[in-house]
C-alpha cells in the first residue's frame, strides 16, 4: 500500500505529471530536454526529477556528462497502468502541447537524449507521440 501511496503523491503535481507524460512517450530524456519542452527553469525540473527519483518513479543513468531519466519498473512492469496514464494524458491539452514540442525538438535535433539514438528508438518515440496526440 505504501508503494501505491507514493505513486499517487508523486503524480499530485502538474509539472511531475508533465514529466511522466514525456517519459511515457520517450524512453529516456535529459534535464535540458524537459526544460526545453516544459519551458520551466532547470532548477525546478531538477527538483521534480529528484522527487520522482527518490520515490522510485524514475531511474537515472549517467552517460558521459549527461544524466538520462527514464520511467522505473513501477510503470514499465504494469502496462495497464501505463496505458491508463496514456489515455488520461491524451485528454489534456497541456500534455498534447508538450508532446508536440517534443516532436518538434526531435525534428530539429534539439532533444539531447535522442540525438544519437538509433532509428528503431526514434521510430518508437514518434509512434508513441503520435498515438498520444
Amino acid at each position: 500500500m505504501k508503494n501505491i501511496l507514493s505513486i499517487f503523491e508523486s503524480l499530485a503535481d502538474e509539472n511531475r505529471l508533465r514529466i511522466i507524460n514525456l517519459l511515457v512517450a520517450a524512453p529516456e530524456l535529459c534535464v535540458i530536454d524537459f526544460e526545453r519542452v516544459l519551458k520551466i527553469p532547470q532548477t525546478r525540473v531538477s527538483r521534480h526529477l529528484a522527487y520522482l527519483r527518490n520515490r522510485d518513479i524514475v531511474t537515472t543513468e549517467r552517460k558521459g556528462t549527461w544524466v538520462y531519466y527514464s520511467l522505473s519498473g513501477i510503470f514499465t512492469d504494469e502496462p495497464t497502468f501505463k496505458s491508463t496514464l496514456r489515455s488520461m494524458f491524451s485528454k489534456s491539452d497541456q500534455c498534447l502541447t508538450d508532446i508536440e514540442l517534443l516532436l518538434e525538438g526531435l525534428d530539429d535535433n534539439n532533444i539531447a537524449a535522442l540525438r544519437e539514438a538509433d532509428e528503431e528508438t526514434l521510430e518508437f518515440v514518434i509512434k508513441n507521440c503520435c498515438s498520444l496526440a
